[in-house]
Parts: C-alpha cells; structure tokens; sequence
C-alpha cells in the first residue's frame, strides 16, 4: 500500500534507541529491559495484521448490507441484529488498528529517509492510488447505484462530487504524513526527516521521565493505563478542535478538521510507541476476551455522543466510546499480531501480497454484488457469504491478472514504481571456471 501500510518486514533499530532503551532502565532498574522495537516486531506478525485488517473490510462491508438501520449504500430487505453486532465488533478496532501500524511503520520511515525523499514516496504510494481509485472505481460504483435508483448512470460518472467512500483511509493518512514531514522539516534542517522529532523524544524522555518516576506516576506499563491515557488525551485533542471554531467545514474530498483528527491519535500513538516499545507492548497484552465489551462501549459512546440531551453527558458518552475504542484495538491488534503458526501457507502469502489490491477494488465488487442479490429471497446469511466470497474473490483476481502482472498497474493501483532488474554478472561455463 504505501510505507505504513505496506508493512515491510524489514524494521531497521531507530537511531537513538540504546539511549532510550537506558532511560527505560533507569526508570525501573529492578525489572527487565525494556525490548527494542524491532525485537518486539519479530513477536508480532505484522503482515498477518495487515492482511487479517483488509480481508475483514470484506466482511464489513458485506455485512453493511443487512444492518436493521438500512442506512447503507445498498440496503436488503433481509436484515438481522446478527450483522450490526458483527459490523460494530470490526468497526472498533480496524480503522484504529491501521492508523497504528501506519504510525509505527511510518516512524521506522522517518529513521531511514530524508523528509523530501520520504515525501515523494507517500505522495506515490498513497496519492496516485488514491486519485486512480477515486476517479475510477468511485465514479463506476456511483454509476451502478444510479442505476439502481433509475437515475443517468453517466451524469454520475462524470460528476464533480464523487464521494470518498472507503478510501477516506488513504485522504486522512496523506495528510497525516505531510503534516509530520512538513513539521519535521520545518523543525530540523535538511538531512533526516526523524531528527528534530527524535531530538523531543530524547528529551521528553531523559527529562520528564525521571520526574514522573521519582513522583511514583510511572511505572511498570499496564493495558488499563496505556488505554485510560490514550483516550483521555484524545478526549482532549477532539476538545481542542471543537473549540478552534472550524471543525466541521468541509475541505477537499469531504475532509473535516474533526474526522481528521478523531482517529489521528492512533497514528501518533504509533509515532510515540516506535521509541517507548514497552507502552505498545502493554497496550497489546490486552486481554481478548474484552473485544465485545470494549466494542458495545464504543458503539453505545457512537450513538450516544450525538443524541443525549446534555453537553456533559455527550462528553461523558464520547469518553466511553473512545476508551472503548482504545481497549479494542489492543485486545484484537494484539491477538492478531501474535497469531504465529509455523511458515504462511500459499494463500496466506497471496492475501499479504494483495492486501493493497483488496482495499481498493473489493468496495465497488461488495456494491454490484449486493445490488445483482436485491431481488433474490434468500436468507441474508447465504447472500452475505456470497457477497463477501465473490468480493474478495474478485478483488485477488484483479490483483493475479490486472496489478500484479503489469508495472504500469502496480504503479496506479499500488503506488510501486517499476524496479529495474540488475543486469547478470557475466560468468564463464562451469567447466572453464
């Protein structure tokens, strides 16, 4: 997908890290060292999670299909409770989950590119994809629903006003990175895009770290603590943008100051957790077996936050959905991440090597599907398998057959410029070697 989402497996140690790793130490001498991020990273199965992440947008949005609300794209007549536990139960920790490991994945960036380099490659990675896709996949899948609904499928394919729809990820995590990189450059001078951020986390560390530690409020991670903290301060970051007055106005491509920043602290956190690995490792301990508990909380905090009657009471509620938020996506990111059963079989390579693809192309295959099923009456358990099997299997089809085989395919779709082949070495025939 792009450097974060991409996940590449080959995490090199962050400058600055041995000095970290001895401030951790001198936090909390009598217990063990706290590991390195890479260490950490050979216990978590990142391309697992990432794969795992986009085959469930599969099942999600087959799933928005039969919700009892309707309110989807494509609303069927079946409809079940059965699907909105199931949608809210992803919905908690997916979104999340991506923004922390593009965090964590695009601060191992920041200690291996300089900021205009790394500039260049989230702009191709993430923008083309995202403008292929929008004008493309976008325009179709509003053709088909205009279709449907008897109005001009080609006025809608030629419309201005082509929503986001799925691809919002890609919008919102664009302009996350170029606010990182422009600060960064901004902050430091040009080499290195990590070297004015490493600099505040070296002195975050060496200097507020002892004090909190002497005033006995740090000490060994905890889940609770890494979750409590982290919705707390995003409670207070969606507070302060609230506040500035602009929140809800709407940029480009539907962007709001809000929606920008209400998962934008998973990022950060992932941006934070590179250099302090002992809090990830806590938060990804969480025990799983309070995924449905944290995903009711997030989705009672959801409805809840909009329709109390008391600005208080709101507050109180999005509190609730954002702890929920926090507790869900260290109990299944964790679970995930740690789901190692011997070497990936071939299937499982191919999900990990199409996951770009998948993210792309399966939305507008779960729309067309869902719309040729209407106005069949079957159970919505057999046209959700359908629906979910014939778009995850037309999304591995475009990726073997369309993206996969063609470098001008792969640069569109999964923002991977050509590479060119080294030339073979010249070598003599075996027997005069």
């Amino acid at each position: 997908m792009q450097e974060e989402v991409s996940m590449d497996r080959r995490i090199a140690r962050p400058s600055g890290a041995s000095r970290l790793a001895v401030a951790d130490r001198s936090v909390s001498a009598a217990g063990p060292a706290s590991p390195s991020f890479p260490d950490l990273c050979r216990d978590l199965d990142l391309d697992r999670i990432r794969a795992t992440l986009m085959v469930l947008g599969v099942v999600l949005h087959a799933a928005d299909v039969f919700l009892t609300t309707g309110d989807w794209l494509v609303a069927d007549s079946h409809r079940s409770v059965v699907f909105d536990a199931l949608v809210a139960m992803i919905h908690s920790f997916r979104v999340p989950g991506f923004f922390l490991l593009s965090g964590l994945l695009f601060a191992g960036s920041l200690g291996r590119h300089g900021a205009p380099e790394l500039l260049a490659r989230q702009l191709l990675r993430l923008g083309l994809p995202l403008l292929a896709c929008w004008t493309l996949l976008n325009s179709l899948q509003m053709a088909l629903i205009a279709w449907h609904r008897g109005a001009d499928p080609w006025e809608a394919v030629f419309s201005l006003n082509t929503p986001m729809y799925h691809l919002w990820f890609l919008r919102d995590l664009l302009v996350l990175d170029v606010l990182v990189l422009s600060g960064a450059m901004l902050l430091g001078r040009p080499g290195r895009a990590a070297g004015p951020l490493r600099r505040l986390s070296q002195r975050l560390t060496t200097g507020l770290t002892p004090r909190l530690a002497g005033l006995g409020l740090l000490g060994p991670a905890h889940w609770l603590g890494v979750a409590l903290a982290g919705a707390l301060l995003h409670q207070a970051l969606l507070i302060a943008v609230r506040l500035s007055g602009v929140a809800y106005d709407i940029g480009p491509g539907g962007l709001t100051l809000f929606s920008l920043f209400f998962y934008a602290p998973m990022f950060f956190a992932g941006l934070a957790m590179w250099h302090r690995p002992a809090w990830l490792n806590a938060w990804l301990r969480t025990p799983l077996w309070l995924l449905p508990v944290a995903a009711f909380l997030a989705d009672w905090g959801d409805g809840a936050s909009s329709t109390l009657s008391g600005a208080f009471a709101r507050e109180a509620a999005l509190t609730v959905q954002l702890l929920g938020l926090w507790v869900a996506t260290g109990a299944a990111v964790g679970a995930l991440g740690r789901m190692r059963r011997g070497a990936r079989s071939p299937f499982g390579r191919l999900l990990s090597d199409a996951s770009y693809t998948i993210f792309l192309v399966h939305h507008l295959a779960v729309v067309a599907l869902a719309l040729a099923l209407l106005p069949m009456d079957w159970p919505a358990a057999l046209k959700f398998s359908l629906i979910a099997a014939g778009a995850l299997a037309f999304s591995l089809a475009v990726h073997l057959w369309v993206v996969r085989p063609s470098g001008l395919m792969r640069l569109v779709f999964n923002g991977r410029p050509p590479v060119a082949e080294a030339p073979s070495p010249a070598t003599a025939e075996p027997r005069r070697a």
